[in-house]
C-alpha cells in the first residue's frame, strides 16, 4: 500500500512539473520587445562613467529609468536594438535613437517622437 501511494505521489509530482509553465530567460525571443530598464543608467548619474564596463547602456531622457524602456535583442548574444520608452501612461511609446558616446558606450536618446504603431 505504501509503495502504491509513493508511486502515485511521484506520478502526480511529475505531472505538475511537466505541466508547469517553463520560463527560460536564455530562450527569450530576441526579435520581440522586452523590458530592459534595468540595463540602463541615467545620463546624469555618476555611474555612467562605468556603465560600459558594467554592461549597462545610457538613457538620455527626461524620464530617466522611471518609465519602462523596452528593446529588441537580449543584450547578451543579440545586442539591444529598436529601443523605445513608455511615455506618460496612456500616451504610448517614445522612439529612442542609439548613439555611441566615445569612452562611455551606447546611449539611447529621446527623439520626442511617439511610435505610430503603439
Amino acid at each position: 500500500m505504501i509503495k502504491k501511494t509513493l508511486a502515485v505521489a511521484a506520478l502526480a509530482a511529475g505531472a505538475v512539473v511537466t505541466l508547469a509553465p517553463q520560463a527560460f530567460a536564455d530562450n527569450a525571443d530576441p526579435n520581440a520587445y522586452s523590458d530592459q530598464t534595468a540595463n540602463f543608467v541615467v545620463y546624469n548619474d555618476p555611474a555612467v562613467l562605468g556603465a560600459k564596463d558594467a554592461g549597462k547602456q545610457i538613457i538620455v531622457s527626461p524620464y530617466g529609468t522611471s518609465h519602462t524602456i523596452a528593446c529588441k535583442g537580449n543584450g547578451a548574444d543579440v545586442p539591444l536594438y529598436a529601443c523605445m520608452q513608455q511615455d506618460n501612461p496612456g500616451l504610448g511609446w517614445i522612439i529612442l535613437q542609439q548613439q555611441e558616446l566615445p569612452g562611455l558606450g551606447p546611449a539611447w536618446v529621446d527623439t520626442m517622437q511617439n511610435d505610430p504603431n503603439a
